[in-house]
């Protein structure tokens, strides 16, 4: 009699502890029974990178022929940055900010390095393209499609964008926005800027 009492009591006892332990015990992986929401832009497209700049500003540096070009160019660029901050109040990353020169360049792997970094860390994209050059712009860009930035496009128009970055808005939706514009002089984008502000990405 008192054994059949203290098994009864020892199996009720174990039936509420896998009781309990069932209640406690969380789901094996949270995020893939709650799968991310359709409407959300950012879903699956590695926007959960943390975000330091609104805009990563490419623009050939080293790929142009001398140092005035550099040096011209880069002053045309900087507009383009103030046309950001002022209309779009953007935060805006241009390498070539602080390097008025090519002697200012940093050494091509710190370089490299650190527009890496920034371009991970960044919203949208804008590629400036002055001439038909071979420039590591172009990686860049590339770069952004892979990470999910939506990006645009301006460039003379003698030249010819490579293939992937011309048909990227068709890949949808495997690439991010993207958009591509031609321009004589920087004054078209800077306008283009003024008049859009931000929807110029959207």
């Amino acid at each position: 009699m008192f054994s059949a009492v203290f098994l009864g009591i020892l199996g009720i006892s174990l039936f509420l502890v896998v009781l309990m332990n069932r209640r406690r015990r969380p789901a094996a992986d949270p995020s893939a029974a709650e799968p991310p929401a359709a409407d959300d832009p950012l879903a699956g497209n590695g926007n959960d990178r943390p975000i330091t700049y609104d805009v990563f500003l490419s623009s050939p540096m080293a790929s142009l022929p001398s140092d005035e070009d550099y040096e011209s160019h880069r002053l045309g660029i900087l507009r383009v940055l103030e046309a950001l901050e002022r209309d779009c109040r953007f935060k805006v990353y241009y390498a070539g900010e602080r390097r008025p020169t090519k002697a200012s360049f940093e050494r091509p792997d710190v370089g490299a390095h650190r527009d890496s970094a920034a371009l991970r860390e960044s919203a949208r994209f804008l590629l400036v393209m002055p001439k038909d050059l071979v420039s590591s712009s172009y990686v860049e860009a590339g770069y952004a499609l892979a990470l999910g930035i939506p990006s645009v496009y301006y460039h003379q128009s003698d030249i010819r964008l490579p293939f992937m970055l011309r048909q990227a808005a068709q890949y949808s939706p495997d690439f991010p926005r993207c958009k591509e514009y031609e321009y004589q002089r920087i004054d078209d984008i800077v306008r283009d800027i003024e008049e859009s502000g931000t929807s110029l990405f959207d």
